[in-house]
């Protein structure tokens, strides 16, 4: 069993609502739009890796104070996952030294470097921390990878942000009864779908197209990534999608897959 801590879920912050940030059985985080402000320091600290699908703000937004806040840790480096592109943006835009100091060159108390950034490829598993990973390119408005994670008999796909795409819901579907739980971005609803498009976000009616993307499977369904000004017009639009066990998630609670 597998749970899923959901620091945040949200595609805008507002009080009471965070953005995307999930912990995987306490030890990896995937996307850090939120860390600090709903994991305790404990909690923190036993964080092993993070994988962040895409720079944008709202997914890497909690690392420079996430970082600040495990200076004190003895352990290894916490390793930082992404495509070359993203953590590019990180390195050179944010932790550059300017904006934020680089903690690649900064020591924590066990004299490792505080964050290791690791690249990734498409389509290539990786292990990492006792999970298998694999990376998958989405359709969103810069480069975005997705994850497929798991071990044994058990994996979730996580989407990243993306309109209508393909190759993920190929690779999930591949792994057959092994994906117990796809956890999907939708921001918009139907009535401003124009805007969804424009930003490379999907729709309840999109999504719908995208989970007949993996038939014959039919994991559950875990919705986050929401605009919080749109949470009732999306429920409504939720509600047309028959024959799925679709979840809208929420800031602070767990989810056992």
């Amino acid at each position: 069993m597998m749970k899923i801590k959901t620091l945040g879920c949200y595609g805008g912050q507002l009080p009471g609502r965070n953005l995307t940030g999930l912990l995987l059985d306490g030890s990896i985080l995937i996307d850090a739009g939120t860390v600090g402000l709903s994991a305790d320091i404990r909690e923190q600290r036993k964080i092993k890796a993070a994988f962040i699908s895409h720079a944008h703000l709202d997914h890497i937004g909690a690392l420079p104070f996430y970082a600040v806040n495990i200076v004190s840790n003895k352990t290894g480096p916490v390793r930082i996952f992404g495509s070359r592109f993203t953590l590019d943006a990180v390195k050179n835009n944010i932790m550059n030294g300017v904006i934020w100091p680089d903690f690649t060159s900064i020591k924590n108390f066990g004299g490792s470097p505080v964050f290791k950034y690791e690249p990734v490829e498409p389509l290539k598993w990786i292990d990492a921390c006792g999970y298998r990973v694999m990376p998958v390119g989405v359709n969103h408005s810069i480069p975005t990878v997705g994850y497929l994670i798991g071990k044994n008999s058990s994996y979730i796909l996580y989407s990243g942000d993306t309109k209508d795409t393909d190759e993920i819901w190929k690779q999930g579907k591949k792994l057959g009864k092994k994906l117990k739980a796809a956890f999907i971005e939708l921001a918009f609803p139907d009535e401003v779908a124009f805007l969804a498009e424009s930003s490379c976000h999907l729709t309840p009616g999109t999504l719908e197209k995208q989970l007949a993307k993996l038939l014959p499977e039919k994991p559950k369904i875990f919705v986050y990534h929401i605009k919080p000004e749109y949470i009732k017009e999306i429920k409504r639009g939720l509600k047309k999608i028959k024959g799925y066990d679709i979840t809208i998630m929420d800031d602070g609670l767990t989810y056992k897959i």
